[in-house]
């Protein structure tokens, strides 16, 4: 069984994260795609919005929350405006 993980990162972390992920074998697919959000970080480049990333990751089941946690600190999301 697998699960997907997405969610909104910080323009420039997600080719970092591609490269440290590729090599978990817990790792089905990674990729990221270029965005703009509102109100999720400090800098806002155009108006309310800036750019951004949408991560997104299919992962086995059973390392699924390891893997989440590992990215819940590398993207410092427990500090304000850091993803979502």
């Amino acid at each position: 069984m697998y699960v997907e993980i997405n969610g909104f990162i910080a323009k420039g972390t997600g080719q970092i994260l591609v490269k440290k992920l590729a090599k978990n074998k817990s790792v089905v697919s990674c990729g990221y795609a270029n965005g703009r959000a509102k109100d999720l970080f400090e800098i806002q480049e155009f108006g309310d919005a800036s750019e951004s990333e949408i991560l997104n990751l299919i992962v086995s089941e059973k390392e699924s929350n390891k893997i989440f946690d590992e990215l819940f600190f590398f993207l410092e999301l427990n500090k304000k405006k850091q993803g979502i």
